[in-house]
């Protein structure tokens, strides 16, 4: 039962996103070959299809392992904690740091990919947005 609802919630999160999130999120604009809404769009029709494509093929004997849960819900508060910080002391401050917890929590110890990930990364993310599409962070 629990993946049927998690696939009827991925496939109402898609139609969500296609006819709510996406309009209201992104520009319209009348030039270039790549919409704003284009891969946003495709995104949400693959979220719909595979959450159908769940909800009607998944097997009837399940359970619910608590642990695996918890450590979920424990990711989705560092994300949300980390987004909310973005907004306060912007996306420079925060997304390193934000990198390396998770990077932490998922398990990584070496430490080059500990900077890489948490150095490199933010920053050319950042650059790439900001310069090279000059499209502001949060």
């Amino acid at each position: 039962m629990i993946e049927r609802l998690t696939g009827v919630a991925v496939a109402a999160f898609g139609a969500a996103l296609f006819f709510l999130i996406t309009p209201m999120a992104t520009e319209t604009v009348g030039y270039g070959w790549l919409r704003p809404n284009t891969v946003p769009n495709v995104m949400a029709v693959i979220m719909m299809l595979a959450g159908v494509i769940l909800a009607l093929t998944a097997p009837q004997d399940q359970f619910i392992d608590f642990p695996k849960m918890a450590r979920a819900a424990g990711f989705l508060l560092v994300i949300v904690a980390g987004l909310w910080a973005m907004v306060q002391w912007r996306y420079h401050f925060v997304a390193p740091g934000l990198a390396l917890v998770l990077m932490l929590l998922v398990g990584e110890r070496r430490w080059h990919w500990l900077l890489i990930g948490a150095l490199v990364l933010p920053f050319s993310i950042s650059f790439l947005i900001e310069y090279v599409l000059s499209r502001p962070l949060i």
